[in-house]
């Protein structure tokens, strides 16, 4: 089920224009932790949910080993449309998008959110320092009026990529998840 206000039909940025299909968050509503990507790639794209490729298995085995399922949280993007060629997010891109994770966020309400990926970090906490420093910690965030637990995880799809870093990733995971029971 998806939470919050999502045009299905946005056309507010350029990445309107290749996509397949709006990728609108997923997860339970009454979630207290909400895992944030950057964009969907191209099987989300093609099937309309986050995280149902490569990188979504890796997050899913995550979850399962933390104790949760993926109906018991919710995941979403920072946009909502596939950037070309799999590329980050544009700041222009994110910002026009940011209404609809806004919303999202204030019909969730989370206590934690968990940032998968140093792009997400940087767009919502202002985190500038290198992910080997900030990946793991529980740091105390502001999104708009919401105070939250802030979670830093290492992107599941660099993580396929740099296959060293999936403890850290599994770490992380594990920290988010205990930190919203614990809220």
């Amino acid at each position: 089920m998806s939470c919050g206000k999502i045009d299905l039909h946005c056309r507010i940025c350029r990445l309107s224009s290749g996509r397949t299909q709006v990728v609108p968050g997923k997860g339970s509503c009454r979630s207290r932790i909400v895992f944030v990507g950057e964009a969907p790639g191209k099987d989300e794209d093609l099937r309309g949910e986050p995280f149902v490729g490569r990188a979504g298995k890796l997050l899913d085995e995550a979850l399962a080993n933390a104790g949760v399922g993926r109906g018991e949280v919710y995941i979403t993007n920072l946009v909502k449309c596939r950037p070309p060629e799999n590329r980050r997010p544009r700041k222009d891109e994110i910002a026009a998008c940011s209404g609809y994770l806004s919303s999202e966020l204030e019909e969730l309400r989370p206590t934690v959110v968990c940032a998968l990926g140093q792009t997400v970090a940087k767009s919502l906490f202002g985190e500038s320092a290198s992910m080997k420093e900030i990946v793991g910690k529980a740091i105390p965030k502001q999104i708009g009026g919401l105070k939250v637990t802030a979670v830093i995880a290492y992107h599941p799809a660099a993580c396929l990529y740099r296959r060293s870093n999936i403890k850290a990733f599994r770490n992380s995971i594990q920290r988010a998840v205990e930190t919203s029971k614990r809220q």
